[in-house]
This record gives structure tokens, sequence and C-alpha cells, in this order.
């Protein structure tokens, strides 16, 4: 009986140590929801902060995620912008990060309770606590590490991906010639501006002959298209042909406004329509008609939000032009206008969308499938679709979740040959 009180202090002690931490934190985590979704585009002007800022941003919301699951449950808001939701979502979301440090404060006064009947000799039972002490506190300590370094290191880690792609009649003229993919770049709340940047100057220092865009520029909210477009025009005035299609957050945050600011500062945008590329004394070149040694680089419209038409893009394109298409949304290649019974050539596809699952688990695969419908096979890199071959960027940003977890951002550069040649 004698050792009945002190046993039940430490879970005293820990109960009021959680209603402290929510009470404290629940408010904290509010203030930085507020400062970088609610009113995010105040933050473009704390670059460079905002590579710091924006990592703790996005930590925050990985922590408190289950709390944005209950005020979507709750109250049908993700809470970008509501008030009401964004506070229930970090309340709920702090309230189970609290419950989950009780209860595994329990499960280790639990282990260290046991067999009491038996008192255990003092070095045995020190040794005893400090072997609990160690996987509980060293268990936490990993995976704490873990979720710091997916929302704050990985998304930073940028890579090249380079592929050589063989391409069926490609003229002399233009073999080997170098496209560098850009997508999923998401400025917003969880993106840095200054990391786009970094991204960006890094595509333009591979001096490719062309640069092509595949969606998804803005994450969420109208005040990130004008500075969206602003800073991919940096690719226009090195001089090189920019191309870019639309992708669905694109749409969901006026896709036509913001194709006017990217025409606007001289960006080629092609969904459901296309160009000729052709090479010239000054390099490559683009027009809206067949050239005689050319290539055709067609966009379709994103899969969810716009209309897919191969039939306004490519009806009028030589059969013996090749056809490089640009779709936001890997799916596309299964869509019934590409493979009915006639559709039209297609030589390689350029899609992102996915951003490569964002989350690999080793053993288990991506999140690939929650945003394809086709699972894995659309993830990242170049498969064969039912017509054509898809090339699967893993993009630069971040979108269902603020975290990347053994899935690097990227750039892509494509190197276009003719069969069985070098470049």
């Amino acid at each position: 009986m004698p050792v009945s009180s002190p046993r039940r202090q430490p879970l005293s002690r820990a109960a009021v140590i959680a209603t402290l931490a929510f009470l404290t934190l629940t408010p904290l985590v509010f203030g930085i929801h507020i400062a970088l979704w609610t009113h995010g585009q105040h933050v473009l002007h704390l670059e460079p902060a905002g590579w710091i800022l924006k990592p703790l941003g996005n930590l925050v919301h990985t922590l408190t995620a289950p709390g944005w699951l209950i005020a979507r449950l709750l109250l049908h808001s993700w809470g970008e912008s509501d008030l009401i939701a964004s506070a229930v979502a970090c309340a709920a979301g702090m309230s189970v990060l609290c419950i989950l440090g009780l209860w595994l404060m329990g499960v280790r006064n639990a282990i260290l309770r046991a067999d009491t009947r038996r008192p255990l000799p003092p070095a045995l039972a020190s040794r005893r606590k400090f072997l609990v002490n160690t996987l509980t506190g060293g268990g936490s300590a990993v995976v704490g590490g873990t979720l710091v370094d997916a929302a704050c290191r990985q998304p930073l880690a940028l890579t090249v991906a380079r592929y050589v792609v063989s391409i069926q009649d490609l003229p002399p003229s233009l073999n080997g010639l170098r496209m560098v993919q850009i997508s999923d770049t998401h400025l917003g709340p969880r993106v840095a501006r200054d990391f786009i940047q970094h991204a960006l100057d890094r595509a333009i220092a591979l001096q490719p002959d062309v640069f092509v865009l595949t969606g998804d520029y803005v994450h969420c909210g109208l005040e990130w298209l004008d500075p969206a477009a602003e800073q991919l025009a940096c690719l226009v005035r090195t001089g090189i042909p920019t191309i870019a299609v639309r992708g669905n957050h694109d749409w969901f945050n006026n896709g036509e406004r913001l194709g006017d600011l990217l025409r606007d500062r001289g960006i080629h945008v092609i969904d459901n329509r296309r160009l000729f590329l052709a090479r010239s004394a000054v390099g490559v070149t683009t027009s809206t008609t067949p050239q005689p040694v050319s290539l055709c680089v067609a966009g379709l419209g994103d899969l969810r939000q716009h209309v897919v038409d191969p039939d306004a893009a490519l009806h009028d394109v030589p059969a013996s032009i090749p056809r490089i298409v640009l779709a936001h949304n890997p799916d596309t290649a299964e869509h019934h206008s590409l493979i009915r019974s006639g559709s039209h050539r297609i030589d390689l596809m350029l899609s992102g969308h996915t951003h490569g699952g964002q989350v690999r688990i080793p053993g288990f695969g991506t999140g690939a499938g929650l945003v394809s419908s086709y699972g894995e096979k659309y993830a990242v890199g170049l498969v064969q679709g039912p017509t054509c071959r898809v090339l699967i960027t893993r993009g630069v940003g971040m979108s269902l979740v603020p975290i990347r977890f053994l899935v690097p951002p990227e750039i892509v550069e494509i190197t276009l040959v003719a069969p069985n040649s070098v470049p």
C-alpha cells in the first residue's frame, strides 16, 4: 500500500504537463497557420525567411494533421481561409497530440509497474527503467526527427533527373534537343518563393533548348497568381522558348486569369493547342504552323478541371512530324480520346501532378494512388501508357500533405534522340 500514492503521481504530473502544452501550443499553432495560410501573401515579403517559416508551418500542419481531418468532417472545410475551421483543426490536432503523449506515458508507467508483487533488486529495477525510457523516449525522438526531416529538409533537397528518350522520325537537326521540365511549383503557403527560384535557377543553369512547364504553378489563393507568373518570367528572359500547360490547382484559382498573366510575360500557353519547334542559326524557334523540319509540342487541358481535346491540339499536324504532348495529369494517357481507334500519334507525354507520391514507405510504395486512378503506374519516371510513353516528374512543390519522405523534389532534363543514335 505505501507505494500506491507515488505511482499515481507521474500520471497526474503528465496530465498537468499535457494540459499546459495544449493551452500554450494551440494558440501558437493557430497563429502560425493564420500567418502562413490565411494571410500567406505577406510571407512573400519575408524571403528568404520563408525558407525557415514555410518548413516550420509544414511541420506544424503535419503534427496537427488529425485536426484538419476532423475539421473537414465536421465543418466541410480544410481551413485554408476559414478562421473557425482553422481554430477547430488546430485545437483538435493538439488534443490528439496531447492524448497520444498521455497514452505513451501511461504505457511507460504500466511497464515500470509490472511484476510489483515481486520487487526487483535496485540494480535490475534501475536497468529496466533505463531500457523503458530509452525505448519510449528514443522511439518518440526517432518519429519526431523523421517528421522534422520530412517537413523541413527533404522538401528542399532538389535533384535533377535526366532521361534520354528516342523519338521516331526526329529530324537530324533536332537530334540531341534538350528540354527541361518544371512542374508543380505550388507557390503559396507551403513552398517558399526563394526555393522555387532556386529550382528555376538550376533549370536555367542547364541551358536547355526549351523549357516545358506542366502545371500547378500556384497552390491556393488568387493573391499568388501574379507572383507566380512574374517568377516564371525569368525563364523567358533567357531567350529560351518557354511552353506551358495549366494544372488542376491553376484552374482552382482562376486558370483563365493565370493563362493571361503567363502569356503577358511571353510564355506560350498551349492547353489544347500546339507549337512547332525548329532549329535555326540563332537556336530553337517556335511557330504556330508546321515547318518542313520540325517537332510538334502540343498541350492538353487538365484531365479534372478542363477539357481534354487532342483533336484541337493535333488535328492539322502532318503524320510525319513527331509529337511531344504536355499534360499535367499522367492519367490523361488513359483518356478515351487518346486510346480510341484512329487516335492521334503521340511519341512522348510529359506530366506531373502525382509529385511522385510525396511519401514512400519502403515495402509499401508511395502515395501516388491518392491522386492517380492507376496507383503506382504513374508515380514517377518513364513508363509505357496504352498508346504512348509517359514521363512523370516528382515536381518541385507539395500538395496533399506538406511533407516529402524518400521522394525528393526534382526538375527533369530530357534529351531527345533519333533511334540508334547518340546525341
